[in-house]
């Protein structure tokens, strides 16, 4: 066999899905010598992620890329309705209203997947030390003390053989990476599947959205559909037998469906899949070298919409860890921390997606009459109604670590305000770690000693005051620290809190 072997990597990326495509634009932000190895060579054509939460958003603004992708995304105004629960005759009982954007963005979102992987991809053109090589299938992995060695397959049938200092696995839920690592995903399938649909329909292309996600509550037939931008429309139903024929297939069979719950008007059907969901995780997340983000890591049912949103945030997570550790800023065991910080949430995440799909699928009559009774009564109790809330303070990570004192922001998601008119506040905060004060200048707080240490590892300085251009983001702060003077944060790269320190004598020195 003839083996072209190709230089070394810093991090080679196996699968080029939203998660792959996200770590390798980050890692070249921090000029991380990247290659991405995808088995396709065109996006997929089976329905893919369609919801997204103001976080995913963020992380794309992180990579710089926020300008182009927001024109496949539909946020929804202020008061616009995101969620309605109905009845099995088309009855509303529960309603939820878009509100706030605590991070810069619209809490609940949907976007076209595929246009937004074109965008992905091109975004890493960006970067001299990135590279894309799609068509290419992973066969073989080995593990050295100080390497990982990848041999591929392109699609011509030519050998590589490419090694690197870390191997990360984002090839999804069947992940041949985890496969040959030997590490099991413990967790159940459903017995059930889902027919999952996707319509174009020519005359609603330029159309506002006026709705959010709709879900039926029906024993018969539970349904969901959310609509999407450019006159797209998600419909999943579930199947009440273990359904392995084409039947469900038919173009015609899927249009009655859709004809029993909204007009089909000039709908046509340009996707379709019949797939049982999974609710799993892996035993590990990493061996050796190699670690595994996204669906490789952990599969999640799409009823709490937080699957591809959770991947996104081991992209986050694992690529700031990986930059510093390989320019020698940080050492090798800062990457222990990124399956100590990510486990616990997407533990969170696979119940709260269970929980909820429990609500969208009552197995008998009597359970639908249950569901439909608490959601008609949630729906006049407001402190209940935010609890079901898939957004904010339920899903947002809280990264928890031992000997905190009371009241710290250590391991919080910092809120995005904005800066003046237009500005949002990551477009101040550095490419490292920031140091953000409200009293004074970083360098009336910091020795010269600790300023020198901080800026050998990265970091910038933002100095948020009660007056001028940052007055409001002042305000956002003070109101979440529970008042901000004599307080100094330090910011990781993924926008979480690195330290929260109470400062003596307004911050200045004695």
């Amino acid at each position: 066999m003839n083996i072209a072997k190709d230089h070394t990597y810093d991090v080679i990326i196996v699968g080029g899905g939203p998660v792959g495509l996200t770590l390798a634009n980050l890692l070249g932000i921090h000029n991380i010598h990247t290659l991405v190895l995808e088995q396709n060579t065109a996006p997929p054509d089976l329905p893919r992620a369609v919801s997204l939460d103001d976080e995913s958003l963020r992380i794309w603004q992180q990579c710089g890329l926020i300008d182009q992708i927001l024109p496949f995304v539909a946020q929804g105004a202020e008061g616009d309705v995101v969620f309605t629960y109905r009845t099995q005759t088309d009855k509303k009982i529960f309603n939820l209203i878009q509100s706030g954007r605590p991070y810069g963005y619209a809490r609940g979102n949907v976007f076209l997947h595929h246009h937004t992987l074109v965008e992905l991809t091109n975004g890493l053109n960006r970067f001299t030390e990135v590279d894309y090589r799609p068509g290419h299938t992973v066969f073989t992995i080995e593990q050295f003390p100080d390497r990982v060695v990848v041999k591929s397959k392109d699609s011509a049938g030519a050998d590589s053989e490419y090694s690197c200092d870390y191997l990360i696995a984002c090839d999804g839920g069947r992940s041949t990476v985890r496969a040959a690592l030997d590490i099991k995903l413990k967790g159940f399938s459903y017995a059930e599947s889902w027919l999952i649909a996707d319509t174009f329909s020519p005359s609603q292309v330029t159309q506002k959205l006026q709705e959010g996600v709709e879900v039926w509550c029906d024993a018969e037939c539970p349904t969901a559909t959310i609509p999407l931008p450019g006159g797209y429309r998600r419909w999943e139903f579930l199947l009440r037998k273990n359904v392995q024929s084409d039947e469900y297939l038919d173009d015609a069979i899927i249009g009655e469906m859709i004809a029993r719950r909204k007009p089909l008007g000039d709908a046509q059907v340009i996707n379709r899949l019949i797939h049982a969901y999974k609710a799993s995780i892996a035993q590990s997340y990493s061996k050796g070298r190699v670690f595994l983000a996204g669906d490789a890591a952990h599969l999640s049912p799409p009823f709490a919409g937080q699957g591809m949103a959770t991947g996104l945030r081991d992209a986050a997570n694992l690529s700031w860890k990986l930059a510093h550790v390989l320019r020698g800023s940080a050492p090798q065991k800062l990457l222990q921390s990124y399956e100590w910080e990510r486990r616990p949430h997407q533990v969170k995440m696979l119940k709260l997606a269970r929980r909820m799909g429990q609500m969208m699928m009552p197995r008998t009559f009597l359970q639908a009459t249950l569901i439909k009774f608490f959601f008609s009564f949630a729906e006049q109790v407001e402190t209940l109604k935010k609890m079901m809330e898939i957004r904010g303070q339920n899903v947002t990570p809280v990264y928890r670590y031992e000997n905190m004192r009371k009241g710290s922001k250590v391991g919080h998601y910092i809120p995005q305000p904005t800066i003046g008119e237009n500005g949002l506040l990551d477009e101040y905060l550095g490419r490292d770690f920031t140091l953000i004060t409200f009293d004074c200048p970083a360098e009336e707080i910091l020795s010269e000693e600790e300023q020198s240490q901080w800026e050998k590892r990265g970091i910038d300085y933002l100095w948020l005051r009660p007056e001028g251009e940052t007055f409001s983001a002042y305000k956002v702060f003070d109101q979440w620290l529970a008042g901000c003077q004599r307080r100094m944060l330090i910011v990781r790269p993924d926008r979480f809190v690195f330290e929260d320190r109470i400062l003596e004598n307004g911050g200045k020195p004695d």
